[in-house]
């Protein structure tokens, strides 16, 4: 854990001021859309932890420990993309109207909120969901470089859509299903019992656009990882 420490020291101490402002939040409103939002980034955060202890094992020779590092690595996955759903929570937020205004008027009659808390809670989300979906695809790097090392190109890319595949079913039932990564262990049965009642059209619509969306996302964070490297 020192080494990971030390690689994602940033990382680690922008979670910890994003953590201050949403405790600023909290105060100042009493939401615990602020407690959830840093949960969440919590969580992001975990697949990264697992995946780099998956592939510290790997390099020690450890094929069994480094599979057995991936199961948590990808309970937790889902979480890094999930926050997109938290813009959910500004639905009810008004940030601009239209007023009536004179005939031919060079005035649109847009008015735009001068309520900076609506605005500043628009930053916290967004921040907090840039911050996971970049945790995130930096883990999903590395699982795919660690598959690559003990398959083929072919397999690990089969990887990347079939987990991709698995993180949207997981935001689908985190989101509507309100179950968590860990829920698939302790309450399996009953997670089974509540996906199998919920596929319909939607859910299976709601996984397709949201596993094109991290796949997508992914080939953009490879796309910019390697320009920064050469």
């Amino acid at each position: 854990m020192e080494g990971f420490f030390s690689k994602y020291k940033e990382m680690l101490l922008f979670m910890l001021v994003y953590w201050f402002f949403c405790f600023i939040m909290v105060f100042h409103d009493g939401s615990f859309l602020y407690l959830m939002l840093s949960w969440n980034v919590l969580l992001a955060m975990l697949p990264l932890i697992f995946i780099k202890n998956s592939e510290k094992s790997l390099m020690q020779g450890k094929l069994g420990y480094s599979v057995l590092w991936m199961i948590p690595w990808l309970l937790f996955f889902p979480n890094s993309v999930y926050m997109i759903t938290d813009f959910i929570h500004i639905s009810n937020d008004k940030f601009m109207w239209i007023v009536e205004v004179e005939k031919y008027s060079l005035d649109s009659g847009v008015v735009y909120s001068t309520d900076i808390m609506i605005w500043a809670k628009l930053l916290i989300i967004s921040i907090g969901f840039i911050f996971a979906l970049l945790v995130g695809l930096e883990s999903f790097y590395i699982f795919e470089r660690n598959l690559k090392e003990v398959t083929s190109k072919g397999i690990s890319f089969t990887g990347v859509v079939l987990v991709s595949l698995l993180s949207g079913i997981g935001v689908y039932i985190g989101r509507f299903l309100r179950f968590n990564s860990w829920d698939i262990l302790f309450n399996p049965i009953q997670l089974i019992k509540e996906i199998v009642i919920s596929i319909d059209s939607f859910s299976i619509q709601f996984v397709t656009i949201f596993t094109i969306f991290i796949i997508g996302c992914y080939i953009l964070y490879r796309i910019f990882r390697q320009i920064i490297s050469s």
